[in-house]
């Protein structure tokens, strides 16, 4: 473990040979693959096989660009928790005003919300593609599953990586295999790339852009992802936490790498073996059929499996997020992680319920579009705290934000609220 640590870390050997400091920079590695698994969720899948299915592979850079920004910014939460020794949700408490902090608490609660709604219409309809099960029914059933997953965590921090780490395991295998029955054309995969602006021109293009980029950096994300490292960090020596960052960014590089090339996969094998039939295919269950006549009918299973863990892998995340928030914002403190997740998703599946109900269930995908507009809304009020507080000298000392990289993540966050709006006012019109 110690050379592993020497590794990651870039090759600062005096401190990776210390056992105590290595044991303790050990547990940066992992809080990565807590974040990676909310950009991989049911809602990331409409927006990535709609834009496959009717750009080709002409937004495949949009994904790329948006791993790439959601990176950075995961990477800035790291280092804020890191400096500091506490998570976003506590600093925004503190530092900044009271009202700024209840919005941003109320934010990210919805963010939650709408991941847990994600989690339960994705797998409700993986239930129904793999059994026929009624929506509601799954519903029912998903929500089952996560308390049984809870259950087999435990509260153990390592246990629950693993289950995670199964999870993610599955959807990425998934997506191999059905790689490997889609067979594309990697030169016509390559020529896509470099065509992102023709796709871009093109209004619904644009729209879909606009969802992955949405779907891709998670408000509740930055809080889960500070919380864990602030958390593993509380043991570290002062003079460690350098070398604690660049494990943390490497960890996060690492995990996030995996989940951009999953997101690539998906839009991939939607190109593949979903356009050319002149319409953008953003149903799920329309996915599900295409995929069955085109690759087989195992292809349509291995889809569906893969679904059904994705929805699951956002579970613990979700709770864990809950968690961080509460306790940094000073919000329902004793709540045990079985109370809160049974609070969450008898609040999201009656939501749910509600909607398919009333819609017949004729639209389940739109409820997943629902949630990522939720999560878009809510982004701003995680981001800009985030920007604030790691510009501040008396708080991030000499790490502080400065410079261009200063302006660059401030331009960024401007840049996300615009086009957040202008998503909302367009699905609004």
């Amino acid at each position: 473990m110690t050379r592993f640590i020497y590794a990651i870390s870039g090759g600062n050997a005096v401190l990776a040979q210390d056992v105590q400091v290595s044991a303790n920079l050990r547990r940066m590695i992992g809080s990565g693959l807590l974040v990676a698994v909310g950009y991989i969720d049911p809602g990331n899948w409409a927006t990535d096989i709609a834009g496959g299915s009717g750009f080709g592979y002409g937004l495949l850079m949009v994904v790329i660009v948006s791993a790439f920004l959601a990176l950075g910014f995961q990477v800035l939460v790291s280092r804020l928790a890191l400096v500091t020794g506490e998570d976003l949700a506590t600093l925004t408490a503190r530092h900044l005003s009271p009202r700024l902090s209840k919005a941003a608490w109320l934010a990210g609660e919805a963010a939650i919300l709408a991941t847990a709604l994600a989690e339960l219409v994705g797998g409700a309809i993986a239930l129904r593609l793999l059994f026929g099960l009624p929506l509601i029914a799954g519903v029912a059933v998903t929500g089952a599953g996560t308390f049984a997953v809870l259950a087999f965590a435990r509260g153990n921090a390592d246990r629950q990586e693993r289950v995670i780490a199964l999870l993610l395991s599955v959807v990425a295998m998934s997506f191999v295999f059905l790689l490997f029955k889609a067979n594309p054309a990697w030169t016509e995969v390559a020529r896509g790339v470099t065509q992102t602006g023709h796709a871009l021109r093109d209004p619904q293009g644009f729209l879909i852009a606009l969802g992955i980029l949405g779907a891709t950096l998670m408000p509740h994300n930055l809080y889960l992802h500070s919380g864990s490292l602030a958390q593993r960090a509380q043991q570290l020596p002062p003079a460690a936490r350098g070398l604690a960052m660049r494990v943390a960014r490497n960890d996060t590089i690492v995990s996030l790498g995996v989940a951009m090339l999953i997101n690539a996969a998906i839009m991939i094998v939607a190109a593949a073996s979903l356009s050319g039939s002149g319409m953008i295919v953003s149903s799920l269950d329309d996915a599900h059929a295409v995929l069955g006549r085109t690759l087989g009918v195992g292809a349509a299973v291995v889809f569906a499996v893969a679904l059904y863990a994705a929805g699951q892998s956002s579970t613990l995340t979700g709770v864990l997020a809950g968690r961080i928030l509460s306790n940094g914002f000073q919000v329902r403190r004793g709540w045990s992680d079985r109370r809160r997740a049974l609070a969450t998703r008898l609040v999201a599946g009656g939501a749910a319920a509600g909607l398919l109900a009333f819609t017949g269930g004729e639209d389940p995908d739109g409820l997943l579009v629902l949630s990522q507009v939720v999560l878009s809304l809510a982004l701003p009020f995680a981001l800009g705290p985030l920007v604030a507080l790691a510009r501040r000298k008396d708080l991030m000392g000499r790490h502080a934000l400065r410079g261009a990289w200063a302006w660059a993540a401030m331009a960024a966050t401007a840049c996300i609220m615009a086009l957040d709006g202008y998503l909302l006012i367009d699905m609004v019109a």
